[in-house]
């Protein structure tokens, strides 16, 4: 009796819990809509269907720039067109600049964010992060990762957060027929989010009783763990393809389902797109589920004094809401070409 008198009182406090979860539309990906390497990319914790790695790429997996050998430089930004005709606050976006610098001992990262979004139908207010990363590789197969972040909230109550995220990421490389085989586990959103705002949630109620009744609680979900794998399904002389399969609980009170496709022509043309699956705000008819589509073209250059290094210049599409459109493009730049020949040992 004693026991299902506990287990019946643990299940109203986990349903009291859970009914308490009130995040914005798009609060979990507050920081996932700055370029169109994170509208596309699955937001992948393994590092997205054809490995590549970004400074935004710790905002999924502090771990994914571990095996990098090359520094990067990443500026990107997205314009957000709200289509409602009935809105008085029509434009919106997000932007940010990135680093990767690698070296012999670790990977550290730096990423600046803005994001400033007014809409109904996606309230976010206006806000900057500064996300700070380390990461390492372990063996041969194995990086690790960690991240800070801290951030300000402001023009719709004022606000500040603190958080640290941890991650792994394994490479299992060629199993049967899938190629660089990949899976990142990390666990984001350690600390404070946001909480004292006034953005609403997605569980706004027009006939609330106050005001306060129709803001956000604490967002993005606190402990927020996620899991993916990623491969290559076929790789040819002009052709690769790759998908990807990630799963979230963000804060542990909703399900968060991710799935990527990308496609590279002629080793310099990568076609994306990628699909979530938000059982909260799908539940509160707040999520549009189509894809969003991306491209992005990549060439080598040899500036005067620099070594020969890369350039992608990405672009891409996402409907986010009923009403909200993103739009967003980027360059990343990637200092020198990766060493992909064995040491040779000659002898005498």
């Amino acid at each position: 009796m004693k026991k299902s008198a506990a287990a019946a009182t643990a299940s109203l406090l986990l349903c009291a819990v859970a009914s308490a979860y009130n995040p914005p539309a798009g609060g979990q990906n507050v920081l996932r809509i700055s370029s169109p390497e994170l509208l596309t990319g699955a937001h992948s914790a393994a590092g997205g269907p054809l490995f590549k790695v970004a400074p935004d790429s710790v905002v999924n997996n502090p771990a994914l720039p571990g095996f990098n050998q090359r520094s990067s430089l990443e500026l990107a930004g997205t314009l957000l067109f709200d289509g409602d005709d009935a809105s008085d606050k029509s434009l919106g976006g997000a932007a940010e600049f990135g680093t990767i610098l690698a070296n012999r001992w670790c990977v550290p990262t730096i990423l600046v964010q803005g994001v400033f979004v007014p809409y109904y139908d996606m309230h976010l207010g206006n806000s900057v992060n500064l996300t700070l990363g380390y990461a390492k590789d372990i063996t041969e197969n194995l990086a690790v990762g960690m991240s800070a972040n801290v951030g300000l909230l402001w023009g719709y109550g004022s606000d500040w957060s603190a958080s640290a995220g941890l991650g792994m990421l394994y490479n299992f490389g060629d199993v049967g027929f899938l190629k660089n085989a990949r899976l990142g586990i990390s666990l984001m959103n350690l600390g404070k989010m946001y909480s004292d705002t006034e953005v609403y949630g997605i569980d706004a109620d027009e006939d609330a009783a106050s005001e306060e009744d129709l803001y956000a609680d604490s967002w993005p979900g606190v402990a927020t763990p996620r899991i993916g794998v990623a491969a290559s399904l076929l790789e040819a002389k002009n052709f690769a393809a790759g998908v990807s399969a990630d799963v979230s609980a963000p804060g542990f009170q909703n399900f968060v389902a991710d799935a990527g496709l990308q496609i590279l022509l002629f080793e310099h043309v990568k076609i994306a797109s990628a699909w979530e699956f938000d059982l909260r705000e799908y539940k509160n008819d707040a999520k549009n589920v189509l894809p969003s589509v991306g491209i992005s073209f990549n060439i080598r250059i040899k500036p005067k004094k620099w070594q020969e290094s890369e350039i992608t210049a990405g672009a891409a599409w996402q409907r986010l809401y009923e009403n909200v459109d993103a739009v967003s493009a980027g360059l990343i730049m990637d200092l020198g070409l990766e060493d992909d020949q064995p040491p040779e040992i000659i002898m005498w």
